[in-house]
């Protein structure tokens, strides 16, 4: 092995070491080979469970959250999850020659009858007095709140019971929320005893057959509705006939500034439609995974047709989540703690790496036996690959492993998610899950141990000293996270733009590593290894 790493470590070398030109290549060839030396050795990574709220609150930003209840066979527990969502308006709703700005069109053009059912006038020339008489008489045909579910674990036939109400102020863009972060505790829902506010019990199946029909595949986008035809009071205590009239009713209020300027969406949301929180209390068996929201509003508007001049048209109104807007789920598992001590306990051969309700796996790397008697070499190499073991519970429902790791310093995992960091490879390494090797490689992480090290030896302590500092106790600690990734293909080349946490139901077991040295007695099978690559530029 160690002369496989050396073979490799000096065509490495040379090839970086190449121009652009062929002029006295083997001159090149030859003074590299003369003033470089090249070494290989592998060093024990001992590994552990940590729950991630050892780590402090990490920001959760995903463009999904998940709603309803699953039994963890891992944990012998249930997951419960509930979500917020909140949605914005979406630009030019339909053609109108009146206003074709607005996500409504003018009260002139807006078709509305008194309460004796007779229509009232509508036209460009409309007078203040009939304007107002108008927007008093105002109505909505109907309201929808929709959420569309594009994956699912277990039952897609599983009967479930959702509460949605409203909030009572908005996530902002500009805030973090960490994975536990519950807006119901945290006062962020208008409380039930507000008797006019959105209070509305769904009972669905993610296999909503009345909507798609028996015969639909599995591959269709399923999807959940819930009216809000109810009477509506306000937060501003104004009655009105049911959510999309008062939607109507603030949209068309000529004083309303929340439409007109180059941040409506804050706006909208911080006054007139904070968003929503769907809160599971009924049935067990299946949990959605929730990609998009909509809020539809319904409603008859007049304009010309190619046969009438005035002829009366059904429209709608469509408020969808974006990226401006925020999902977030509060997810809770009672059994994360049972996992991280069975895992932990000693002699025992894996670790946890589990999410959304964090189990993650950290590394401790002997930094100082890997630098010692290479203190004046440069670690051009070291390589970890971390075996995943085969689930004990495999079967319909079973999570998948994640799909990428994230190795982090644990002293940096609360600022990378804060600050929105993608990944370097010089503090933070992304490794993706391989099936043909069942396991993630990270391929050369010498960057983060040089820092390691020189961080220790500016310290002036001895190592023992360094650890046990509390400033520095994690100083050669770092921890793998499951996280989302999202790309964009700039210059055909697909760059990385996005690293939040996952919020996927994902699990998975890794070899746990116990093995500190070649003669500890524990089995070679309960170790993980770091291959490292020295090179030293000889000075003669």
């Amino acid at each position: 092995m160690k002369r496989f790493l050396f073979f490799i470590s000096s065509i490495i070398i040379l090839l970086v070491s190449c121009d652009d030109t062929t002029d006295g290549l083997g001159g090149t060839l030859t003074d590299i080979s003369d003033n470089v030396s090249v070494a290989a050795d592998e060093y024990y990574v001992q590994t552990e469970s940590v729950s991630g709220s050892d780590l402090g609150d990490i920001d959760a930003r995903s463009s999904y959250a998940y709603l309803g209840k699953i039994f963890d066979k891992e944990t012998s527990s249930y997951i419960t999850a509930d979500l917020m969502t909140q949605v914005v308006p979406m630009t030019n709703q339909f053609l109108n020659a009146y206003n074709a700005a607005r996500i409504f069109p003018g009260i002139d053009s807006i078709y509305v009858c008194d309460d004796d059912g007779n229509a009232l006038p509508c036209g460009k020339e409309l007078t203040d007095a009939e304007r107002e008489e108008k927007l008093k008489y105002l109505k909505a045909d109907s309201c929808y709140l929709t959420f569309y579910v594009a994956d699912f674990k277990g039952d897609s036939l599983a009967q479930m019971s959702v509460n949605v109400r409203e909030l009572s102020q908005p996530y902002l863009e500009s805030e973090d929320y960490s994975i536990d972060f519950n807006p119901e505790t945290e006062g962020m829902v208008r409380p039930e005893t507000d008797g006019g506010a959105i209070n509305v019990t769904r009972t669905y199946s993610i296999k909503n057959m009345v909507a798609e029909g028996l015969g639909t595949s599995s591959s269709h986008s399923h999807y959940i509705t819930t009216p809000l035809n109810r009477k509506y009071t306000g937060r501003d205590g104004v009655d009105y006939s049911n959510y999309g009239t008062y939607i109507m009713k603030q949209y068309l209020d000529a004083d309303a500034t929340f439409h007109k300027g180059y941040n409506s969406h804050v706006l909208f949301l911080k006054n007139v439609c904070p968003g929503f929180y769907l809160k599971h209390i009924g049935g067990e068996g299946a949990m959605s995974k929730v990609t998009a929201t909509t809020l539809t509003i319904y409603y008859r508007m007049t304009y010309p047709s190619s046969s009438t001049p005035e002829t009366v048209h059904d429209v709608q109104a469509v408020f969808s989540g974006t990226e401006e807007s925020i999902q977030h789920s509060t997810i809770s598992d009672t059994g994360t703690d049972y996992l991280i001590s069975k895992s932990n306990v000693d002699g025992n051969s894996y670790t946890y790496v589990k999410s959304p309700n964090a189990i993650y796996t950290q590394l401790s790397i002997d930094v100082e036996k890997i630098m010692q008697g290479h203190e004046g070499d440069s670690l051009s190499t070291v390589r970890i690959f971390i075996p995943r073991l085969n689930d004990e519970t495999d079967g319909e429902y079973s999570f998948s492993p994640p799909t990428y790791l994230m190795l982090l310093p644990v002293d940096s995992v609360k600022t990378f998610f804060e600050k929105k960091k993608v990944t370097d490879s010089r503090t933070s390494y992304l490794g993706t899950y391989s099936s043909a090797v069942n396991g993630y490689i990270f391929g050369n992480i010498s960057s983060l141990v040089t820092r390691m090290y020189q961080g220790w030896q500016e310290s002036g302590k001895t190592a023992a000293e360094y650890s046990a500092d509390e400033e520095s106790k994690n100083w050669n600690k770092m921890v793998l996270i499951p996280v989302e990734v999202t790309t964009s293909t700039i210059s055909n080349s697909s760059v990385i733009t996005k690293v939040s946490h996952s919020m996927e139901l994902e699990s998975t077991r890794l070899r746990r590593g116990l093995k500190a040295d070649a003669d500890d007695g524990i089995d070679e099978s309960k170790a993980i290894k770091a291959s490292v690559i020295y090179s030293k530029y000889n000075s003669d």
